[in-house]
């Protein structure tokens, strides 16, 4: 069509064709052999993964059903333990066929012990622990994917249930179904206390998956995966009640369980016997809450250092896989969203503690960043994730008492409202001397669209959308520099107005136009910037606390932030009046050298939320840590800091030569 549209003669047309044909035909087999190549690499790892589902699949059987089959040395159920026997030798050799790796021979070593063990017909306890250790390794050392991808839908699986699996195990899964009544061996009983006590929901998973070898358990391939886990979810739960489980509710809400914040991985790959041996009964009632409501666990997953380990973990897979630059945004996201909410309240019971996870969490981008060897950047990982456990302990045990709820919510609020405080009474204070009452509406024009804006910013960040860690950091950043930026100019143009003989022309001459043209809409921008800034971060902020506290403690958490709110406005009055009764020369030079230090303390500020945000690099110096005045240890924030300093520096000395000549 194309060649007859030309013009060509016929002769051409068919030439064009056939060559089209061959180009056609070479870019099929090209593509068709990348296609191939690029299968190849994904089928043997699907075949590495079934191989490591299996290994799983089998080693919870044994510790499930090891205990039938031997007691006190003596076989109690021939079957069963040949079962048993042949499962522990066949994982020893589905182990040496898994990928290459530095701890494969450890996992054989385990694999023939456990054999060792079931020979000698062992202790039940003894078996199990192998079991289940092993178990574990094999998880770690293969990163095995043992959670689902997406929060199970429970109701779905119940329609699934009465589909699929109810004329076997019965409309409530008491094993007595229609179809299971003839069935041999019968169908689970998932009402039987003992043995679903030893059932993981990943378990279950392998077992709907891959079905049960010498039984009419067949493995549901042809449900999706994320249906096959939404079963192991409902299945999991039917032993307990609807009192239990509300128990578990009001146990999750409160807080009042003990161990580490439950996350999707402690739902699927612990038992309900391992639960209460180390966390105690009322956490395993937590965990049926969350296996029977998932969606509650994540309203608050964000919320907690679990988060943050979560995000370390997948940083370490992608890096080994040599995709750095995932493994660096999935690192900062840890830090972001995972730790930087929860540092006030960490603040309030160990600081040093809070300190030590900033650090090993900046070295660990730092590592990244610079493609340093997959076991140093491990090795920092696992260290920093035992400490954010240890503070997610620490938090659970210790946190938000009513004492340190009040607390948190005050510090955070003064600490964010004090610099946003000083900016707004120093030119207020100036406008007020000046006489100008027109330039005091566009003052508070810009503080109470600040104030309008951080409203919305509560809104929207509760209701509305998801404010990223990075999306937060980039706007603090960007509205600390360029308030920075404004306080050089406003800091500047008042130390011009020092001497009494300057500020008294300026007040018969300049004040009205030059107000009007240059002036007034810088104060404005400035007031707004400076109480935005801090109004953005304080709402965050406050977020995060009010997603950690109790009905019992909500209310000190008011209080707190009543209690700021007061001593702002008493700090300010107090800034007010002194401004207002100072002679003109210290007035104008305390309030311009009040801006140029502020000017500093955003400047290092912003540069610091940049380098959060991976916007700006990071070089770490020996140099003191003090948040509060902008000064962290690393060279750009640093050296910003001490370019606004020459700069301030610079402009300020142009007058003082002005008056020498």
């Amino acid at each position: 069509m194309f060649a007859s549209e030309i013009g060509l003669p016929v002769t051409l047309r068919k030439r064009a064709r056939a060559l089209f044909r061959l180009i056609h035909s070479f870019s099929a087999v090209i593509l068709l052999s990348t296609l191939i190549l690029q299968m190849q690499p994904a089928q043997a790892a699907d075949t590495n993964h079934r191989t490591a589902q299996t290994i799983l699949h089998m080693l919870d059987y044994v510790s499930v059903d090891y205990g039938g089959a031997v007691l006190l040395e003596k076989v109690l159920n021939e079957n069963e333990y040949k079962e048993q026997t042949e499962f522990s030798k066949q994982a020893v050799r589905l182990i040496g066929e898994l990928p290459e790796h530095p701890h494969r021979e450890a996992l054989i070593a385990q694999a023939l012990e456990l054999e060792r063990l079931i020979d000698a017909k062992a202790p039940t306890e003894l078996v199990n622990t192998s079991a289940q250790q092993l178990r574990r390794d094999i998880i770690a050392t293969y990163q095995i994917q043992v959670t689902p991808r997406q929060i199970p839908d429970l109701k779905r699986a119940a329609v699934l249930f009465q589909q699929k699996c109810a004329k076997c195990h019965g409309a409530e899964g008491h094993g007595n179904g229609p179809d299971g009544k003839t069935l041999n061996p019968k169908p689970a009983d998932f009402h039987d206390m003992a043995r679903m006590g030893q059932r993981s929901a990943y378990g279950l998973y392998n077992t709907i998956t891959l079905g049960v070898a010498g039984t009419e358990m067949k493995g549901f391939t042809q449900l999706t995966d994320d249906e096959r886990w939404s079963l192991a979810f409902l299945v999991s739960n039917f032993r307990n009640s609807k009192e239990y489980i509300e128990e578990g509710r009001k146990l999750w809400e409160k807080g009042a369980y003990n161990g580490p914040a439950p996350d999707l991985a402690a739902l699927t790959t612990l038992t309900s016997n391992e639960t209460v041996l180390r966390y105690g009964e009322q956490t395993r009632a937590v965990l049926a809450y969350l296996r029977a409501y998932p969606q509650a666990l994540e309203t608050k997953r964000r919320s907690t250092l679990l988060f943050a380990a979560e995000q370390l973990d997948r940083a370490m897979t992608h890096y080994r896989e040599g995709d750095h630059a995932r493994a660096l945004r999935l690192a900062i996201a840890a830090y972001l969203e995972g730790f930087e909410p929860v540092e006030v309240s960490l603040d309030s019971l160990d600081k040093q503690l809070r300190r030590n996870i900033e650090l090993e969490m900046m070295g660990i981008r730092q590592l990244v960043n610079s493609g340093s060897p997959n076991e140093k950047v491990e090795r920092k990982i696992e260290y920093t994730k035992n400490l954010l456990l240890q503070a997610d302990e620490l938090l659970r045990t210790g946190k938000l008492s009513i004492t340190s709820a009040f607390a948190s919510a005050f510090f955070v609020l003064l600490r964010e409202g004090i610099e946003g405080m000083l900016v707004l009474t120093a030119i207020i204070t100036f406008v007020a001397r000046s006489g100008q009452r027109n330039a005091l509406l566009y003052i508070h024009a810009g503080w109470g669209g600040a104030l309008l804006l951080g409203a919305f910013t509560w809104v929207a960040a509760a209701w509305l959308v998801d404010i990223s860690g990075a999306g937060r950091e980039v706007t603090e950043g960007m509205t600390a520099l360029i308030a920075s930026a404004m306080l050089v100019y406003v800091g500047f143009w008042l130390h011009n107005k020092t001497h009494a003989q300057h500020w008294q022309k300026f007040l018969n001459d300049q004040l009205g136009e030059a107000l009007e043209k240059k002036t007034l809409w810088v104060l404005a921008l400035v007031s707004f910037l400076a109480v935005y800034r801090e109004i953005f971060e304080t709402v965050l902020f406050s977020q995060a606390l009010w997603a950690q506290v109790s009905d019992v403690t909500r209310p000190a958490l008011w209080g707190g932030m009543m209690s700021a709110a007061l001593m702002l406005l008493i700090i300010g009055w107090i800034l007010f009046r002194f401004g207002i009764t100072l002679p003109l020369g210290p007035f104008f030079s305390g309030t311009s050298i009040l801006l140029a230090i502020l000017a500093v303390v955003f400047a290092g500020q912003g540069v610091a939320a940049l380098q959060s945000a991976d916007i700006v690099t990071t070089s770490p110096v020996g140099f003191v840590s003090l948040p509060m005045l902008g000064v962290y240890p690393t060279a750009q924030t640093l050296l910003v800091q001490a370019m606004v300093i020459g700069i301030l520096l610079l402009c300020y000395r142009i007058p003082l030569r002005r008056k020498s000549a």
